[in-house]
């Protein structure tokens, strides 16, 4: 499968800070600032909310590489530094350069379906013991498979209440696995920086978090902002 999960571009018109939240993925990010100055990087795994940095007249096309990809930054952006940034080449340097163990694939496709409900029950779908579970997130420099859990119960609430604008908070935390609303609120605080009421209210935030990564497929379409 190719690492490429979505490409985006993003154009700043003004110096500031751009949100950015905990969608499960990195991102190979091109920088073009005025002047023709050019520069390249792979964004961190994001916890919980960040803001980034953008100068005014800076034109970025980012690359997003599915949950759970290893990059191997020092070759790759040495190997981008020699070529241009047409979306096919670079493409397939990150298909040199980046990839997903199957393993690791395996499991994170039972957490984004929510046919996993908890560590155990990943381990249990791959046949391997909990501890071998977690040993496979950490030796591929990974976080523990309770991060990718939370996170992709969140979105999956969030994509329901982006989608679905009559279901009830609490229909959509019983549906996305949570104990009971409050327990929801409380994941999307930390991953999103609003409670899921603020969260429906707030169309840029919403839209942040509907953005191709864990548990939200890629629609095929271009986005604008990352």
């Amino acid at each position: 499968m190719h690492p490429v999960l979505d490409i985006w571009e993003h154009a700043a018109v003004t110096d500031g800070r751009e949100l950015v939240l905990p969608d499960g993925c990195r991102d190979l990010i091109i920088v073009e600032e005025p002047g023709g100055v050019r520069d390249a990087f792979v964004s961190e795994l994001h916890a919980v909310p960040h803001l980034a940095r953008i100068a005014a007249g800076s034109r970025l096309t980012g690359f997003r590489l599915r949950p759970g990809s290893v990059v191997d930054e020092t070759r790759l952006l040495a190997r981008l530094r020699q070529r241009s940034n047409d979306p096919d080449r670079v493409g397939d340097l990150l298909e040199e350069h980046a990839g997903c163990a199957a393993d690791v694939g395996e499991a994170l496709t039972g957490i984004e379906s929510g046919a996993a409900t908890g560590p155990q029950a990943v381990a249990t779908r791959l046949g391997v013991s909990l501890r071998s579970l977690q040993r496979l997130f950490r030796d591929n420099s990974l976080p523990a498979p309770g991060f990718w859990l939370q996170l992709a119960r969140a979105r999956r609430a969030a994509l329901m209440l982006g989608r679905e604008p009559d279901v009830s908070l609490a229909d959509a935390a019983a549906v996305a696995g949570y104990a009971d609303q409050a327990h929801m609120t409380r994941a999307f605080r930390r991953f999103f920086g609003a409670t899921p009421a603020r969260l429906i209210r707030d169309p840029a935030r919403l839209d942040l978090v509907l953005q191709p990564g864990l548990a939200t497929p890629a629609t095929g379409e271009q986005i604008s902002t990352r």
